[in-house]
């Protein structure tokens, strides 16, 4: 701990010691130039730099402060007094409580400046500025010269009935040396060093040029008369400096000005030069006092009016850039003072049009009486009327807002504020639900239709399983009666005494019970579960199973089957009564897509690689676009309820893609359909659950010119 505090002492002795230098320098600077040694400085600057430095530094640098007062007011009075009078010893503890009064005076000025303004710059409001003039500057400074004048008086250097003119003259020189130079400091702290261009560099020489005439007139040795009041043509100086420069203007003009006022009122020049020197600086604080309080009054007026320019400079921009419609209209004459570019916009008028308008020209609905008579409570008690309008543009079409105006007065003159909201959008979505509810009774009842029909495909598809196993049934209960016969047929037909025309009538028989029995076998596999289990069969006694359960019914329509057979395509391997399904619903959807008297299903089997590519194309009426996207839906059907479920080709599509493979549709209504299936040769592991994923029972190809098969 003692470490810290021995560097912390050892790092703030030089600033102290730069402090106290300056304070000299400072008060020395100001003896030379008032060309008086005694205590009537007009401006004693060493105060406004002790309160300035304090700002910049802190309260570290208070030793700084007070030794350079002691040893500035050691210095100063050792030229007034004569020797005899003069000893360390015997002026020593006046100068220690004259030093003490700086520093006590500097802290307390800081103190009222933070808490009083509470910002390091006061010249930024009026408000601000009065405090630290009167507050900081004037009140504080009464703190120096009390101390001060008292010390001197109890020490017997100065006598009783110099008190009160030596105190005023002590207080004024303090008053002037803050009010002139701690303001430098505050500008510097709060905008940083001065930075002009180039036009503000020409106009600031030219403004040095003007100050060097009007200080020469005025307190230089141009005129040999001064008893005019030239001291008048300082203050263009002083405005021009506030006006073009601001606060950094205004505060180096203010300390130039007062500076050489002194120099010239020291030198007997100028309307403040009196007989004695004394008297004319006394005269002098006087005048550089009002004309300071005038300067920094002036700035801060300038300021305050340059933040609020500021403000509403960037509020009438948010104002003018906002989405909303914002009017000002005259509440008298009704027309528009100003209209914000939003909605100017909107309506397609120009600024210059619509100051020639009211809003009764927005307002198709409304007459001037009406209008007037419902803007009559906003003069009263009520703060703002809303209603909801429409507003007509330049070129004729309306639109639906909703309007708040207000009851204000802008430079004393009554005015209307009306804020419109373009509700377009809203209206759309209030007319877009009102549909909705009004049709939602309808939206139930079809929706309840849906399900209903649904429901129906569903009884049918099971009253249709139930049938297919019932004819399986039937199928198997009829095969023991089928080997009866054919076997009676056989001892028959070993009987040597039977005639050949006999013979051949068993034979035939024999045949026919063979024959039946295949079908009824065929029917068997077909109908049976499928076992998910992989086989190795022939693809084309595969297609011809299926193509000879539809043979009635092609024959029936007169329907060509041709087949076109690769001699590539022989075994695959896959399970055979899902492919035989797969097939025949293709084949089944041929059929009923032909609508005419006759018609052609042709197949075409070919290998592509270790693919093989099997393709049904029909002479039917082929698929509408619109419904193309559909057709492997579940439950999607074309056909009446009685006729089909619409489980077929999503069924058929899951099985596919269950073995590796895809569906691939082309279709051109008119022109026929052709679908094309594509199995691997050797199926790779079957996912069973393919069938449950509904992701896959729905058609996600690109398919070209679709048409609607009977599913």
């Amino acid at each position: 701990m003692m470490a810290f505090r021995t560097d912390r002492i050892k790092h703030n002795i030089g600033p102290n010691l730069l402090t106290a230098l300056f304070y000299f320098l400072c008060g020395f600077g100001m003896v030379r130039l008032a060309n008086v040694y005694g205590y009537s400085i007009p401006l004693f600057a060493p105060a406004g730099f002790a309160l300035g430095i304090y700002l910049c530094c802190g309260a570290r640098i208070l030793p700084g402060i007070w030794l350079g007062s002691l040893s500035f007011t050691l210095f100063l009075w050792n030229t007034m007094l004569p020797a005899p009078q003069f000893t360390l010893s015997g002026f020593l503890p006046a100068a220690t409580l004259i030093a003490l009064g700086a520093v006590i005076q500097t802290a307390t000025g800081a103190l009222l400046l933070k808490y009083w303004v509470g910002a390091i710059n006061p010249l930024t409001r009026i408000k601000d500025a009065v405090i630290f003039i009167f507050g900081v500057g004037a009140l504080n400074s009464t703190i120096h010269s009390t101390i001060a004048q008292t010390s001197l008086m109890v020490s017997g250097f100065i006598a009783p009935e110099q008190f009160g003119p030596s105190w005023v003259t002590w207080w004024l020189g303090d008053t002037m040396g803050i009010l002139t130079v701690t303001p430098l400091f505050m500008v510097f702290l709060a905008s940083g060093p001065v930075q002009l261009n180039r036009n503000q560099a020409l106009e600031a020489t030219a403004l040095a040029f003007f100050f060097y005439f009007t200080t020469q007139v005025a307190f230089g040795d141009w005129l040999v008369y001064w008893h005019y009041p030239l001291v008048y043509l300082l203050f263009p100086v002083l405005v021009w400096s506030a006006f073009r420069f601001r606060q950094t203007g205004a505060v180096i003009a203010i300390l130039l000005v007062s500076l050489v006022s002194i120099w010239g009122t020291a030198q007997g020049r100028g309307p403040m030069a009196l007989q004695t020197v004394e008297g004319s600086l006394r005269l002098l604080q006087f005048y550089l006092l009002v004309l300071t309080i005038m300067t920094l009054i002036l700035t801060a007026s300038i300021s305050e009016t340059d933040a609020a320019d500021k403000r509403t400079s960037s509020f009438g921009r948010i104002l003018e850039n906002s989405s909303n419609e914002i009017f000002m209209f005259d509440a008298k004459t009704l027309k528009f003072l100003q209209v914000n570019l939003g909605a100017r916009q909107n309506l397609g008028y120009s600024m210059q049009e619509l100051e020639k308008l009211t809003p009764l020209a927005l307002k198709p609905h409304f007459t001037r009486e009406k209008f007037i008579r419902m803007l009559e409570p906003l003069e009263a008690e009520i703060q703002q009327i809303v209603f909801e309008t429409h507003h007509r543009r330049k070129n004729g079409s309306t639109y639906p807002v909703e309007m708040r105006i207000q009851y204000s007065e802008m430079a004393s003159r009554p005015v209307y504020f009306a804020i419109v909201q373009d509700i377009t959008e809203k209206k759309k979505a209030e007319d877009e639900l009102f549909k909705y509810r009004h049709n939602l009774e309808e939206l139930v009842e079809q929706r309840t239709a849906d399900l209903e029909s649904v429901h129906r495909q569903l009884l049918h598809a099971e009253k249709l399983s139930a049938t297919g196993k019932m004819a399986a049934s039937m199928a198997h209960e009829f095969n023991n009666p089928i080997y009866g016969i054919r076997s009676v047929l056989e001892k028959v037909l070993r009987r040597g005494n039977l005639l050949d025309k006999d013979r051949d009538f068993v034979s035939l028989a024999i045949k026919e019970c063979d024959r039946i029995s295949n079908l009824i076998k065929k029917l068997l596999n077909f109908h049976s579960p499928s076992s998910d289990q992989k086989e190795v069969f022939n693809f084309h006694e595969a297609i011809e199973d299926m193509a000879f359960l539809t043979k009635k019914k092609l024959k029936e329509k007169n329907i060509d089957l041709v087949r076109n057979y690769s001699a590539d395509v022989k075994n695959i391997e896959a399970v055979p009564d899902q492919v035989r399904q797969v097939i025949l619903n293709i084949l089944q959807n041929a059929e009923e897509a032909i609508t005419d008297r006759t018609g052609t299903i042709q197949i075409r089997t070919s290998l592509e690689g270790s693919t093989i590519r099997l393709e049904i194309s029909d002479t039917g009426q082929g698929i509408p676009a619109d419904i193309m996207k559909n057709i492997f839906d579940p439950f999607f059907t074309t056909k009446p309820s009685v006729k089909g479920t619409g489980l077929g080709l999503s069924v058929s599509y899951g099985i596919v893609k269950m073995h590796g493979g895809d569906i691939q549709v082309r279709s051109k209504p008119g022109s026929g359909s052709t679908f094309a299936i594509l199995l691997p040769v050797k199926a790779k592991n079957l996912s069973t659950d393919v069938l449950q994923d509904p992701a896959l029972l729905s058609f996600s190809h690109k398919v070209s010119d679709s048409s609607t098969p009977q599913t």
